[in-house]
């Protein structure tokens, strides 16, 4: 199992975890169910970039894919 590590891009994450988009959902990136956007913005951006640039904090998105099962590198 590949676990996430922070320079991976949701893009790539999404490839091994297709669920991380309801989760991404659920944590309020809420443009992340727009049509291509993991095609787009999400070959370059990462969670760590995507947090900071929305304001939301890395350290409780890493909490919340590790309680929903995802292995997160620290």
């Amino acid at each position: 199992m590949k676990s996430i590590a922070l320079e991976d891009t949701i893009y790539e994450i999404y490839s091994h975890y297709p669920q991380v988009m309801d989760i991404l959902y659920e944590f309020g990136f809420t443009q992340i169910k727009q049509p291509m956007m993991i095609q787009t913005v999400g070959r370059y951006m990462t969670l760590k970039k995507g947090c900071e640039m929305r304001g939301f904090d890395y350290e409780e998105l890493v909490r919340l894919l590790r309680s929903k099962g995802l292995p997160v590198e620290e």
